[in-house]
């Protein structure tokens, strides 16, 4: 695969791919949140550096090297990452299976490669390494990645080229989605990669998951019930919702905004395009014609969840929480 295959991420590509055609150093870190493809571009990179006839773009993908990384054997070439359900990759595994393999020499390509999930590596873990970054063997090349440079050593951070993968466009997850899961609606793919917030791993873990698209209807008929909805009713089986998505709160609080957002577009062109099929999207129109609810009391009806929000990461008393919120948003949401 060469790097105008994988989707996004261009500035780290064309960085890395002047790297594969010169010098390219020793040590390299890919810096982004959890999701946004680190270990994948980190493995096209590592294709790169031992493939016989690299380019810009990457890996031949033809040469030995090539076909020997592709079946996952390519005797140069190692990965240490923090084993599942471990706290932090053990110091024995740093030295045996890093420390005291450097210094024997490439067996089939010019160099040996490491991948190495620093999200893994304790201090203890990052000082036993240290050594190596800071007198590399010439035939040695370290790919870290991390999910935050403050986690690191500044003595690692200073030995290594620092490359930040930034959040995709919501189309390049969209098509990321749709490129693994064909079968996925489009309507649906654009809700997962509008909530990824920009990270196409996040976003295919939802693609698997049916609580998203459920709770992305539930909140959407509630915000358009609201007006309608009995203080009783909003305390009582309102709440209840909430209670029993608990563990999701925040993302609810997240979907319900993306709705707010659509409504606020939709109030100022009742023609644009949203997320909602066309009957939604009609009802939509019709809630905020009949309720005379504009842009600026939309945008106080978000204000209130990023409230909630605050409220609940501080903390506070769910339940008081949740009631607050509510009545606050029936408050905005009727007519007048």
């Amino acid at each position: 695969m060469a790097f105008s295959e994988l989707i996004g991420q261009n500035e780290a590509k064309k960085r890395l791919g002047v790297s594969l055609t010169g010098e390219p150093g020793h040590a390299f870190l890919l810096v982004g949140p959890s999701g946004i493809g680190k270990k994948t571009l980190g493995r096209e990179f590592a294709k790169g550096l031992l493939c016989s006839h690299p380019t810009e773009n990457g890996a031949c993908g033809s040469c030995p090297g090539c076909h020997y990384m592709q079946a996952g054997t390519h005797p140069d070439y190692k990965e240490l990452l923090l084993p599942q359900g471990e706290k932090n990759i053990k110091v024995a595994d740093v030295r045996s299976k890093i420390l005291s393999d450097v210094g024997i020499m490439s067996q089939i390509a010019e160099r040996k490669v490491y991948l190495i999930d620093a999200d893994g590596l304790a201090e203890e873990g990052q000082n036993a390494l240290l050594k190596t970054l800071e007198e590399p063997p010439k035939h040695v090349v370290f790919i870290l990645t991390v999910s935050d440079e403050s986690k690191l050593l500044p003595t690692i951070l200073s030995r290594t080229v620092s490359i930040r993968l930034l959040p995709n466009t919501e189309e390049e997850v969209k098509e990321a989605i749709l490129r693994r899961n064909p079968d996925t609606l489009p309507e649906e793919a654009q809700l997962f990669a509008r909530f990824s917030n920009g990270v196409i791993g996040y976003a295919l873990n939802l693609c698997e998951s049916n609580w998203l698209i459920n709770d992305w209807e539930e909140v959407t008929d509630l915000i358009l019930r609201m007006p309608e909805i009995s203080r009783t009713e909003l305390l009582t089986e309102v709440y209840s919702f909430f209670d029993e998505e608990k563990d999701h709160f925040r993302d609810i609080l997240s979907l319900m905004s993306m709705v707010y957002d659509e409504m606020a577009i939709c109030a100022t062109d009742s023609s644009s395009v949203c997320l909602h099929g066309e009957e939604k999207k009609d009802k939509m129109v019709t809630v905020i014609r009949k309720n005379h609810l504009d842009v600026q009391k939309i945008g106080k009806c978000n204000a209130i969840l990023t409230t909630a929000a605050k409220a609940h990461k501080a903390n506070g008393n769910f339940e008081m929480i949740v009631c607050r919120m509510l009545l606050a948003l029936k408050k905005e949401n009727i007519n007048g």
